[in-house]
Protein backbone atom coordinates (compact mmCIF):
# COMPACT_ATOMS: atom_id res chain seq x y z
CA UNK A 1 0.00 0.00 0.00
CA UNK A 2 0.96 3.63 -0.47
CA UNK A 3 0.10 5.65 2.57
CA UNK A 4 2.92 7.89 2.75
CA UNK A 5 2.43 10.04 -0.30
CA UNK A 6 5.20 8.16 -2.33
CA UNK A 7 4.41 6.80 -5.94
CA UNK A 8 4.95 3.03 -5.88
CA UNK A 9 5.38 0.99 -9.28
CA UNK A 10 2.59 -1.46 -8.56
CA UNK A 11 0.45 -2.96 -6.04
CA UNK A 12 -0.05 -6.76 -6.32
CA UNK A 13 -3.31 -8.26 -6.06
CA UNK A 14 -4.88 -7.96 -3.05
CA UNK A 15 -7.47 -8.60 -1.09
CA UNK A 16 -7.70 -4.86 -0.42
CA UNK A 17 -5.83 -1.87 -1.23
CA UNK A 18 -6.05 1.41 0.34
CA UNK A 19 -4.47 4.69 -1.03
CA UNK A 20 -3.86 7.86 0.86
CA UNK A 21 -2.16 10.54 -0.62
CA UNK A 22 -0.51 9.07 -2.93
CA UNK A 23 -0.60 7.07 -6.16
CA UNK A 24 -0.05 3.70 -7.79
CA UNK A 25 0.92 2.85 -11.79
CA UNK A 26 -1.11 0.07 -11.43
CA UNK A 27 -3.08 -1.74 -8.83
CA UNK A 28 -5.14 -5.00 -8.80
CA UNK A 29 -7.08 -6.17 -5.73
CA UNK A 30 -10.55 -6.93 -4.85
CA UNK A 31 -11.81 -3.70 -3.40
CA UNK A 32 -9.54 -0.08 -3.94
CA UNK A 33 -10.43 2.65 -2.11
CA UNK A 34 -8.40 5.98 -3.06
CA UNK A 35 -8.48 9.04 -1.25
CA UNK A 36 -6.58 12.33 -2.03
CA UNK A 37 -4.40 9.90 -4.80
CA UNK A 38 -4.49 8.60 -7.73
CA UNK A 39 -4.24 5.88 -10.27
CA UNK A 40 -3.16 5.08 -13.55
CA UNK A 41 -4.51 1.61 -13.70
CA UNK A 42 -6.57 0.26 -11.25
CA UNK A 43 -8.80 -3.65 -12.04
CA UNK A 44 -10.64 -4.80 -8.98
CA UNK A 45 -14.52 -5.72 -8.28
CA UNK A 46 -15.15 -2.57 -6.14
CA UNK A 47 -13.42 0.74 -6.80
CA UNK A 48 -13.92 3.91 -4.71
CA UNK A 49 -12.25 7.53 -5.14
CA UNK A 50 -13.02 10.45 -3.16
CA UNK A 51 -10.74 13.71 -3.87
CA UNK A 52 -8.54 11.66 -6.02
CA UNK A 53 -8.34 10.83 -9.80
CA UNK A 54 -7.82 7.51 -11.86
CA UNK A 55 -7.03 6.84 -15.44
CA UNK A 56 -7.82 3.53 -15.98
CA UNK A 57 -10.74 1.86 -13.88
CA UNK A 58 -11.93 -2.10 -14.75
CA UNK A 59 -14.25 -2.72 -12.04
CA UNK A 60 -17.98 -4.26 -10.95
CA UNK A 61 -18.95 -1.06 -9.60
CA UNK A 62 -16.91 2.15 -9.73
CA UNK A 63 -17.81 5.13 -7.22
CA UNK A 64 -15.87 8.77 -8.04
CA UNK A 65 -17.04 11.43 -5.73
CA UNK A 66 -15.25 14.81 -6.39
CA UNK A 67 -12.67 13.15 -8.44
CA UNK A 68 -11.32 12.66 -12.01
CA UNK A 69 -11.40 9.54 -14.02
CA UNK A 70 -10.25 8.86 -17.54
CA UNK A 71 -11.98 5.99 -18.56
CA UNK A 72 -14.10 3.69 -16.25
CA UNK A 73 -15.85 0.67 -17.51
CA UNK A 74 -17.70 -1.09 -15.11
CA UNK A 75 -21.19 -2.81 -14.85
CA UNK A 76 -22.28 0.13 -11.86
CA UNK A 77 -20.66 3.53 -12.30
CA UNK A 78 -21.14 6.49 -10.06
CA UNK A 79 -19.86 9.46 -10.48
CA UNK A 80 -20.75 12.48 -8.04
CA UNK A 81 -19.15 16.13 -8.03
CA UNK A 82 -16.27 14.75 -10.41
CA UNK A 83 -15.80 14.55 -14.30
CA UNK A 84 -14.56 11.40 -16.42
CA UNK A 85 -13.93 11.47 -19.98
CA UNK A 86 -15.36 8.01 -21.06
CA UNK A 87 -17.65 5.63 -18.70
CA UNK A 88 -18.86 2.47 -20.36
CA UNK A 89 -21.48 0.84 -17.69
CA UNK A 90 -24.09 -1.31 -18.13
CA UNK A 91 -25.78 1.35 -15.47
CA UNK A 92 -24.50 4.74 -15.08
CA UNK A 93 -25.14 7.76 -12.67
CA UNK A 94 -24.02 10.99 -12.19
CA UNK A 95 -25.25 13.14 -9.91
CA UNK A 96 -23.45 16.83 -10.53
CA UNK A 97 -20.91 15.46 -12.88
CA UNK A 98 -19.28 15.78 -16.30
CA UNK A 99 -18.43 12.88 -18.93
CA UNK A 100 -17.22 13.22 -22.45
CA UNK A 101 -18.56 10.34 -23.54
CA UNK A 102 -21.28 7.62 -21.49
CA UNK A 103 -22.18 4.76 -23.67
CA UNK A 104 -24.67 2.44 -20.85
CA UNK A 105 -27.76 0.53 -20.75
CA UNK A 106 -29.32 2.65 -18.45
CA UNK A 107 -28.09 6.49 -17.61
CA UNK A 108 -29.10 8.45 -14.89
CA UNK A 109 -28.29 12.14 -14.24
CA UNK A 110 -29.14 14.78 -12.33
CA UNK A 111 -27.75 17.95 -12.73
CA UNK A 112 -24.68 17.04 -15.02
CA UNK A 113 -23.78 17.17 -18.41
CA UNK A 114 -22.74 14.90 -20.98
CA UNK A 115 -20.81 15.47 -24.81
CA UNK A 116 -22.01 11.78 -26.50
CA UNK A 117 -24.58 9.91 -24.96
CA UNK A 118 -25.90 6.47 -25.90
CA UNK A 119 -28.16 4.71 -23.74
CA UNK A 120 -30.90 2.00 -23.95
CA UNK A 121 -32.45 4.06 -21.27
CA UNK A 122 -31.71 7.66 -19.96
CA UNK A 123 -33.38 9.76 -16.95
CA UNK A 124 -32.47 13.05 -16.51
CA UNK A 125 -33.18 15.95 -14.13
CA UNK A 126 -31.27 19.06 -15.05
CA UNK A 127 -29.19 17.55 -17.24
CA UNK A 128 -27.34 18.68 -20.43
CA UNK A 129 -26.74 16.37 -23.38
CA UNK A 130 -24.63 17.70 -26.32
CA UNK A 131 -25.41 14.96 -28.64
CA UNK A 132 -27.23 11.86 -28.78
CA UNK A 133 -27.34 8.70 -30.70
CA UNK A 134 -29.28 11.21 -33.53
CA UNK A 135 -27.58 13.87 -33.19
CA UNK A 136 -24.42 12.77 -33.72
CA UNK A 137 -25.09 11.06 -36.58
CA UNK A 138 -26.76 14.09 -38.38
CA UNK A 139 -23.27 15.95 -37.38
CA UNK A 140 -21.44 13.01 -38.54
CA UNK A 141 -22.88 13.02 -41.95
CA UNK A 142 -22.43 16.65 -41.99
CA UNK A 143 -18.86 16.97 -41.46
CA UNK A 144 -18.99 13.46 -43.95
CA UNK A 145 -20.09 15.50 -46.95
CA UNK A 146 -18.26 18.78 -46.30
CA UNK A 147 -15.52 16.90 -46.27
CA UNK A 148 -16.56 14.91 -49.48
CA UNK A 149 -17.16 18.83 -51.39
CA UNK A 150 -13.87 19.56 -50.18
CA UNK A 151 -12.28 16.52 -51.38
CA UNK A 152 -14.09 17.26 -55.09
CA UNK A 153 -13.27 21.05 -54.87
CA UNK A 154 -9.63 20.14 -53.81
CA UNK A 155 -9.58 18.07 -57.39
CA UNK A 156 -10.62 20.38 -60.07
Amino acid sequence: MSENGGWSKEEPGNESVTIRQGGVRSVSAREVLIRQGGALSVQADEVEVKQGGIGLARAHEVEVTAGTAGVVIADEAELELSAATIVVAREAELDQAAAGVVVAGSATVRDGAIGFLVAREFKGEGARVLFGPQAAFAFGAGVGLVLALLRLLRRR
